[in-house]
C-alpha cells in the first residue's frame, strides 16, 4: 500500500475507534412474552428504550440494593442456531453487564428485602456480526481511496451484529413492577471490537445495564457514583 494511503487509512482507524459501538435501531422493536405486562409501556423518547415504563407512585428512595437474577434468553429466531457455549458467553456477560453497572450505585444483595429491587433481564434476539468484512466495510467507506485492504473486495452489504432485550425491575418483597424497558441495537461499523462477532452484542448490554442504572438513580433509588480521584 503506499505510505500517504497507510497514513490515511491508520488515522481513520484511529477516528473510528472513538465512536460508539452501538446504536439503537429504527423502526418498531418486537416483544417476546420476557415481560409480564406490556400493557403499561410507552414508547421512549431520545436516548430511552424503544418502550419504557417507570412507576410514578413508587417512592425510589427507600431502594438501595438490587438483586439481579440469571439472564436468559428467549424466542428471537437468530438464537436458536447459536452453539450452547456462545448462549452460556452471552447470557453471563449480560449478567455481568447488569452486576457490574449496577453496583456502582447499589449494594449487590443476595436475598430479598424491604429496600431491595429485583432485576430481571432476559436476550430476545442476538446476531454476530461477520468480522473479515466488517473489517472492510469500516475501513473502505471512510477513506475512499482503495477499493481493497490486504487481497478483500469491500463489501457493503456485510453486516454488523445486533441485539434485543428485555429487562423487567420489580419490588423484591411484592413483586410490583416498578420499571421496564424493551429495547433494540445494532453495531455501527465502528472498529471497536471488529474482530470479535460478539462484540456488538456485548456492548449492547453493557449499554443496557449502564442505562438502567441511570434511569434508576434519577428516579431516586441507590446513589450515584462516587468519583474516583
Amino acid at each position: 500500500m503506499h505510505p500517504f494511503r497507510l497514513s490515511i487509512a491508520v488515522l481513520s482507524i484511529g477516528l473510528l475507534v472513538g465512536c460508539a459501538a452501538t446504536r439503537q435501531a429504527r423502526g418498531e422493536v418486537q416483544t417476546s412474552g420476557f415481560l409480564r405486562d406490556y400493557s403499561i409501556l410507552e414508547k421512549g423518547g431520545d436516548d430511552q428504550a424503544k418502550l419504557r415504563y417507570v412507576a410514578s407512585n413508587v417512592d425510589f428512595s427507600r431502594y438501595q440494593a438490587v438483586h439481579v437474577d440469571s439472564v436468559t434468553m428467549w424466542s428471537g429466531p437468530g438464537l436458536s442456531k447459536l452453539d450452547p457455549k456462545e448462549k452460556q458467553a452471552l447470557v453471563d456477560h449480560a449478567y455481568t453487564a447488569l452486576v457490574t453497572a449496577l453496583g456502582k450505585s447499589f449494594r449487590i444483595a443476595s436475598d430479598p428485602g424491604a429496600d431491595t429491587l429485583r432485576v430481571r433481564g432476559a436476550i430476545t434476539e442476538a446476531t454476530g456480526s461477520a468480522v473479515a468484512p466488517d473489517v472492510v466495510a469500516t475501513v473502505i467507506p471512510q477513506i475512499r481511496l482503495i477499493a481493497t485492504l490486504g487481497g478483500l473486495a469491500a463489501d457493503s452489504a456485510a453486516t454488523v451484529g445486533e441485539a434485543s432485550a428485555e429487562i423487567e425491575v420489580t419490588d423484591s418483597l411484592t413483586h410490583d413492577v416498578v420499571a421496564a424497558g424493551v429495547d433494540r441495537r445494532i453495531g455501527q461499523r465502528s472498529m471497536r471490537g471488529m474482530f470479535s462477532r460478539w462484540d456488538d452484542v456485548e456492548e449492547a448490554w453493557d449499554h443496557w445495564a449502564e442505562q438502567l442504572r441511570m434511569r434508576l438513580v434519577e428516579a431516586g433509588a441507590g446513589h450515584a457514583p462516587v468519583e474516583q480521584r
